[in-house]
């Protein structure tokens, strides 16, 4: 089992092995999981907003790439949508340059398309 996450900046092995069952949705009857995983990856985020910036960020991909994975349970992937909001409104207060207002309008967007189709699939 791999549990190397490059698109984040700290590799704690405690954290990966969060961030591993819940994007592989390995305990998808527990969604104290996520937030477990959020409070252990604020524990570890410093005071650099460039930091808490990348890893918000990284945070959003993770349950992105989750919620897109047809292969997982449809409950666990909708409570990471449910919980994606975190990461975004995060980021929404470290707004601080038109580049970054720019990347959280193409997350909101990347959301709301992933989302619909996510729905649509439910559907079925």
């Amino acid at each position: 089992m791999c549990q190397c996450f490059p698109q984040f900046d700290s590799q704690d092995p405690a954290i990966n092995v969060l961030r591993h069952k819940i994007r592989h949705g390995e305990e998808v009857d527990n969604p104290s999981l996520v937030l477990i995983w959020f409070s252990m990856e604020l524990a570890f985020m410093g005071a650099c907003k460039h930091a808490a910036w990348s890893l918000h960020v990284a945070e959003y991909r993770l349950l992105l790439d989750t919620l897109a994975d047809d292969i997982l349970e449809g409950h666990w992937r909708l409570w990471c949508l449910d919980n994606i909001y975190k990461p975004l409104s995060a980021l929404s207060r470290l707004v601080d340059t038109d580049v970054q207002k720019l990347e959280l309008e193409k997350l909101f967007y990347e959301l709301r398309v992933t989302s619909q189709f996510f729905k649509a699939g439910l559907a079925h």
